[in-house]
């Protein structure tokens, strides 16, 4: 795929996930926000449904041999062809308790490698895009990770998943306190990715996330120059990862957090 195909991928990405993002505000505001839920603490609203419909038929209006994966109604990959790994809410739990702090995620992966990324959130207005040998930006202005190389000044959320046991999560926090830094737990493992690679946090580690909780943050960070620790390999897409992303000056500090 050539550079002006990603990049061509990419701009329908960011206004699709825009656009989303401004339905599923929309259905909130009317009422369309209840909760349910699809296990111990996985929240659901109409709007996720709604949210992950309009998104598909907007890709497949535009892509339609390629295919889909979204954390609502599924989809598998097929071959090494493009797919589409989307999360049409994440964050359901605060956009449920009329929190801003949610977005809409629409990842591509390609030959198994996340290769691009839209991410978009309705207030603040902001959409971050990346694709491979694109370049990653923050509504159209260039995003580069933190600067930091010590831990001690490091700010680090640290990802919880009902997937692990909840003594992985407070022995990865732990550490990472042991380590210096101050950690952060804000509810949206894509905002806080994706946060990592425009500065806002020095780094986030989780020991384990799902796919399309992570694939348009990984594109977007890679293409950002953070460090990650290798999140798309194996069977990434249908079982998830551990997945750690952060400022290159502390890579080797991240890394040995998460080798532990």
């Amino acid at each position: 795929m050539t550079k002006s195909e990603l990049q061509h991928r990419m701009q329908v990405a960011a206004a699709i996930a825009e656009a989303a993002a401004a339905l599923a505000w929309q259905m909130r505001a009317n009422g369309l926000a209840e909760t349910t839920f699809k296990g111990a603490q996985d929240f659901l609203t109409e709007a996720d449904g709604a949210t992950e419909t309009f998104i598909r038929a907007r890709l497949a209006q535009h892509f339609p041999d390629d295919a889909i994966i979204g954390e609502e109604q599924g989809g598998v990959a097929v071959g090494d062809g493009p797919v589409w790994i989307l999360d049409p809410i994440d964050g359901t739990s605060n956009f449920s308790r009329g929190s801003d702090r949610w977005c809409v995620s629409i990842g591509m992966a390609r030959g198994g490698r996340a290769v691009l990324g839209a991410i978009a959130r309705y207030a603040p207005a902001e959409v971050f895009v990346g694709a491979e040998g694109c370049g990653a930006t923050l509504n159209g202005q260039p995003i580069r990770p933190a600067t930091t190389t010590d831990m001690r000044r490091a700010i680090i959320e640290v990802g919880w998943s009902m997937r692990r046991p909840l003594a992985a999560f407070h022995d990865l926090s732990q550490r990472a306190m042991a380590a210096g830094a101050g950690l952060r737990v804000g509810g949206s493992g894509t905002l806080g990715l994706v946060e990592s690679a425009v500065g806002r946090l020095d780094g986030y580690i989780e020991r384990h996330i799902n796919s399309w909780d992570a694939c348009a943050a990984v594109a977007i960070a890679r293409e950002a120059g953070c460090w990650i620790n290798g999140f798309d390999q194996g069977d990434w897409i249908g079982e998830g990862n551990p997945i750690g992303i952060g400022a290159p000056g502390l890579a080797a500090q991240l890394s040995a957090l998460m080798e532990a």
